[in-house]
Parts: C-alpha cells; structure tokens; sequence
C-alpha cells in the first residue's frame, strides 16, 4: 500500500472524521426515534432484562508493507530508437515488407530496392571472370602438342624464307657485278645499273626480314619448349584477382539493395514509399530497439535526492483507468533545467500493447518500504486530534474501548494505526457505533 504525501493525508483525514462524525450524528438520530416509538420502548425493556449480545463483524489488525513515495508526469519514449537507411542510393524502392507496429528481428528484411542493373553487371563480371580463369588455367598447362608442331613448322618455312631470300641476293648481286662492267664499258646506260643496284638493296631488306621471321619463330618454338614465363602467368593470375574483385564488388552492392533490421525491436515509423528513390540521408525506418518503452519523468530538484536507480515506480494513466503498471528507475539526469528548476528521470516500462511513445502517464516512485499496522477505515470511531477509537474483542464475547493513534490514510479504504494495535487484533467493523466499553457482542460470520 502507498502511503500519500502528508498534505494529502490530512486532507484526506479531514474527510474522514467529519464522515464518522456525520454518521454518528445520524446514529444518534436513530436513538432518539427508536426512544420515541412505543414499540420499541417495549423491546428495550427485554434486550436490558435478558442481556441479549449485540451482533458484529470483526476484522484483524494486519501488519502491512506501507509504501511511501510522490507522484509526476511524464512522457514515453522510446529507451533506443534506431534509424535505418538504404546503404544504396539512387535505387527505386521496390518492395515493403513490414509496417508500423511491426515486430521485428535483427537481420531481417524490411524493403527491396530494385536491383535489375546491379544483376546485368553481376553477369557481364561473372563472363570476365570465366575468361581470366581459362587463360590462367591454359598457362599453367603449358604447351600442347599441336602447338609445338605448328611452332616447329612454322621454324621451317622461316628457315627456308632465308635461304630463298639469301640466294635470291647472291643472284642479283652477280648482276650487279656484270652490269657495272657493262657500264663501264660504254654497253649499258647507267640508268640501267642503278635499276638493278635499287633491286640489289631491296633484296637485301628481303634477308633481313626473312631472318627476323626466322628469328621470330625460333623465339616462340624455344618458349613453347620451355613452357610460359612466371611474369606471364603472374599478370594473368592478377587480371583474374580483379575480374574476381569485379563480382565481389557488386554482389555486395545487390546484397545492398535489402533494407536490413539492425537489430530487434518494433517498427516505430515507416517513411519508405514503394517507387520513391533511396537516399543514404533519409531513413526508411524507424526502430524501437528490443521494443523497450520507458517514462520520461520530470521531477523537481527538492524531490531529486528521494529518487535512486532501481526504485519502484507505479505507473498510471488518466485517460486509461484499466492501466497499472509497475516500472523501474534506470537513470537520473544530474543537470537541473534552470528554468524549471526541473530533472529528468528516465523509467523502465515493461512490456505492454497499450504504451505507445508520446503517451502522457503518471508515475508514483516507491521511495522507502516500512511495515505498519493497518485496519479499515469503516472500524474507526472518532475522538479527539489524530486519536480515534476502535472495538477490540476480549476474550469471545466482550469488547473493549481502545483509543489508537491514527497514521495514514492508504488505498483500498485502509488506515495506518501508528499506536494503540498490535497485529492480529481482532476489532468490531459493523456495529461498532453501538456499543459500549465491556458490552458482550454476539459475533456474526
């Protein structure tokens, strides 16, 4: 039971003594017309000569756990609120999988963005892939047969291109000879020895080329024998890497077109729109992590040294009478506003379909546990002060007058009896206005 501020207390005591002293009054009112009716000035007689019990209920004295505490408002927030973003951008969204409200688990998806581009590429870097594997693969296979014998081949006809070409020099250089004596002698005009001088030189560039083919082929037969080089295979090997890389690369960037959970917890906003374009500023989005609600309380300076965490804190809602909840101090800010002379203290909320962020509640923080003797209000009778009185069985059958000292009033129509109790006393509930200190009682079930 919660025991209220003081200034509630009194006023709620206030109340108290002037409805027992309004049914007292109506008790005696009741003496009085009971005195008038012969009727019952008949029966009086009787219940006097035959010491007939009067009937009563009774109740015991419990010893209770009294809470004290003090009352603010506050907002609900959510403990974490996590944004989520498209990790691409420029992407067309292409399908919403979760709304609102939405339970949700890490790693779970919530939209698709169109990927359509993304995959063409993926198969265009897949082919690149494919290639650069096949000539790795062909260079460390080395040579093939076929190869060697073209290469082979190939020495051959270069080797034969040389002895053509050479001899064909040596024949024109024989002509050279023959002409030049001819010119000397008058016999040819030299127009005609510098014709053949000019084929003499051609045929020579004829020999040379011929022999860097030769040169060529024997080259390629000598490399063949020998297998590729290491640098060779070595360039090829890191073309394969980066056509690799290539298709890493975009299937990460298609893995980003899934709009991942990043971690448990409720859908708290959802701002994407299907065929809207993804933007890495503007989140999709919003997530409540792990769902967690707490109570935003302001709290004034005076009370701040009351508050610590882990403390109680009964919640409740104006609009939502069937809302009662226990929370839980997590933390005290420990700057105070400078206007409102004000800090926050955040409370933990347990899990409820009801609480929603932006919820205005009322929260009762439990700052101490005492233990208390406690009775109903109804077995109160008046006296005198923050005194009062009430019936306590003697025995089975007789009751005794005891003054008790009045405490708090608590909830559910019980008081705190600081004085005069002890626990497990057995007091008159109903009845009480009638009897008299040592009266015999008849008690009723």
């Amino acid at each position: 039971m919660i025991r209220p501020a003081s200034w509630s207390g009194l006023w709620k005591k206030r109340r108290l003594w002037i409805g027992l002293g309004f049914g007292l009054l109506i008790a005696g009112a009741s003496f009085r017309l009971l005195a008038q009716n012969p009727a019952h000035e008949e029966d009086s007689p009787a219940i006097a000569q035959t010491g007939e019990a009067t009937p009563v209920t009774l109740v015991a004295a419990e010893l209770t756990t009294i809470q004290e505490g003090f009352k603010a408002t506050g907002t609900v927030i959510a403990t974490e609120m996590l944004p989520v973003t498209a990790q691409a951008t420029g992407l067309q969204i292409q399908t919403i999988l979760v709304d609102e409200g939405q339970s949700v688990l890490g790693g779970q998806v919530l939209a698709r963005l169109n990927g359509s581009l993304l995959q063409a590429q993926l198969t265009q870097a897949q082919a690149s892939v494919a290639q650069a594997e096949a000539r790795v693969a062909e260079l460390r296979a080395g040579s093939r047969p076929e190869e060697l014998n073209r290469a082979e081949e190939g020495v051959k006809i270069a080797t034969a291109g040389v002895a053509q070409a050479q001899s064909d020099l040596e024949l024109i250089q024989k002509r050279v000879q023959r002409n030049q004596t001819l010119e000397a002698e008058g016999a040819i005009a030299r127009d005609r020895l510098d014709e053949i001088l000019n084929q003499a030189r051609i045929q020579e560039a004829n020999l040379q080329q011929a022999k860097a083919r030769l040169a060529e082929a024997q080259s390629q037969l000598t490399q063949l024998r020998q297998g590729p080089r290491t640098e060779v295979i070595t360039q090829a090997e890191a073309q394969l890497q980066q056509a690799r890389g290539q298709v890493q690369l975009i299937v990460a960037q298609l893995q980003q077109t899934q709009v991942i959970a990043p971690a448990s917890g409720t859908i708290a906003t959802r701002n994407a729109r299907i065929g809207a374009m993804s933007n890495a500023s503007e989140p999709l989005f919003t997530i409540i992590q792990g769902g967690q609600l707490e109570l935003e309380l302001m709290i004034p300076e005076t009370q701040l040294r009351e508050v610590q965490p882990g403390q109680v804190v009964q919640i409740t809602a104006e609009n939502n009478p069937d809302l009662s909840l226990n929370g839980q101090v997590r933390t005290i800010n420990p700057v105070v506003n400078d206007q409102s002379r004000q800090a926050t203290v955040n409370v933990m909320l347990p899990a409820n379909s009801s609480l929603k962020p932006g919820m205005f509640l009322q929260g009762e923080i439990i700052t101490r546990n005492t233990q208390g003797i406690t009775i109903p209000t109804a077995a109160l009778l008046p006296a005198t002060g923050q005194q009062a009185a009430v019936f306590v069985l003697q025995g089975e059958s007789r009751v005794r007058r005891q003054t008790v000292t009045v405490g708090e009033l608590l909830g559910g129509d019980r008081v705190e009896i600081v004085e005069g109790l002890n626990p497990g006393d057995r007091i008159v509930l109903d009845g009480a206005p009638y009897l008299k200190d040592g009266e015999q009682v008849a008690v009723q079930s």
